[in-house]
């Protein structure tokens, strides 16, 4: 069995396509999901289509900021694409905010997915504290964009950008502003249970939140709170498994974080 390295599979796959003689008009769809985000969190985004029938050939390119979003890999690679022994990803301008996706059917069998089947996921972390939003979007480059079906077609794709809403601080706002609120908790480390202690200085509306590593909310409590003590108590039961988690206190003018770790 021969593996090709992307970009010679990249070079094949433009002159397979390239064979196709007649373009007709859209009948796939590929389209990103939409996402609501806070600093740090890391989250997956899925690319998903429709009309994808009898399909030889797909090749195109995702993007995202770069400067608010750090790759953290591509994964859940549908099944249709399994059965090929090629590297379907290109890597090379990640640092740019760009990714290629390359497959082509030698068989020439053809591939189907159902309706809003995912393709494959992109996971991203951000790391820009303030709010704002952005588009995971749809390209060619670094890898062009062609599609083509088993009836000699090369197909007029269109494509659905995703937008990734960050609900973070303004330029205004700060973070860790322990001047504001004070976080603490004991025991830290612990087993069964620990008792967090948030301190607000001043009253306001605040968002309580607890993540685990991969950005997943485990824990999440919204209310307007009096200046002073607030005493939080969890059990291992919130916890899945022995690690670290982050404790996030937000509200309009600052983020505060706090580490848990669980044994």
């Amino acid at each position: 069995m021969i593996y090709f390295t992307y970009t010679v599979r990249a070079i094949l796959a433009v002159a397979f396509l390239l064979y196709f003689p007649s373009t007709i008009e859209a009948q796939v769809s590929i389209y990103a999901n939409d996402h609501t985000v806070q600093p740090e969190e890391t989250f997956t985004v899925d690319v998903t289509a429709q009309g994808f029938q009898n399909i030889l050939g797909c090749q195109f390119s995702v993007s995202w900021d770069s400067m608010a979003f750090e790759f953290k890999g591509a994964e859940g690679l549908n099944e249709v694409f399994d059965d090929y022994p090629l590297e379907h990803f290109g890597f090379a301008q990640i640092s740019q905010g760009r990714l290629g996706f390359s497959w082509i059917d030698f068989t020439l069998a053809g591939v189907s997915v159902e309706d809003d089947a995912t393709l494959f996921s992109v996971r991203l972390k951000v790391i820009k504290d303030q709010s704002e939003e952005y588009a995971f979007s749809f390209g060619s480059e670094p890898t062009a964009v062609e599609v083509a079906d088993t009836a000699e077609n090369v197909l007029d794709v269109e494509f659905f950008e995703g937008t990734i809403t960050v609900e973070g601080v303004s330029s205004i706002r700060n973070k860790n502003r322990t001047d504001l609120v004070q976080v603490n908790s004991s025991p830290n480390p612990f087993k069964e249970q620990t008792q967090v202690e948030v301190n607000f200085l001043r009253s306001t509306s605040a968002h309580i939140t607890i993540h685990n590593a991969l950005g997943a909310t485990l824990y999440q409590e919204s209310a307007n709170f009096q200046s002073g003590l607030h005493t939080l108590n969890f059990s291992r039961d919130v916890f899945p498994q022995a690690g670290t988690y982050i404790l996030k206190v937000q509200s309009e003018d600052y983020i505060v974080t706090h580490k848990l770790i669980v044994i």
